[in-house]
């Protein structure tokens, strides 16, 4: 092979860039949240504290997951099927409840899980890309 043909084998394909961003945004949002749900754990009442302390390390868990996958994406297959089968849960388990006449925070919780999941699914298809 000659030295032109593995310079461009090393360089990623634009897909696979697009996918790593996207994935990186995943990483931001996640640990954006993760930074906000302290403010609930630090005024939760006795009833919620377990429940909001719980939803915070998941944030914090699903951040440093992302960060995983940002960086090696190719690498955590098991890692990309798990989260996109969480989001994707979460989004229809929300939907469900918004038709038996709705929960707290059903409807945004449909629009950030799910559109994490599209996002992430996205992500995936788009690392897979082939030089």
């Amino acid at each position: 092979m000659n030295s032109s043909m593995s310079a461009v084998a090393a360089v990623p394909s634009r897909w696979r860039a697009a996918g790593r961003v996207l994935t990186w945004l995943a990483a931001v949002s996640a640990l954006a949240a993760a930074v906000s749900a302290i403010s609930d754990v630090t005024q939760a009442d006795d009833t919620a504290l377990v429940v909001q302390t719980w939803r915070m390390y998941g944030l914090f868990l699903c951040t440093g997951l992302f960060v995983l996958l940002a960086l090696r994406p190719r690498v955590h297959g098991a890692v990309w099927a798990l989260l996109i089968a969480d989001k994707a849960a979460l989004a229809l388990t929300a939907a469900v409840y918004l038709t038996r006449g709705g929960a707290a925070e059903a409807a945004s919780t449909i629009g950030w899980d799910g559109g994490l999941a599209v996002i992430l699914t996205a992500a995936y298809l788009m690392t897979r890309v082939s030089p």
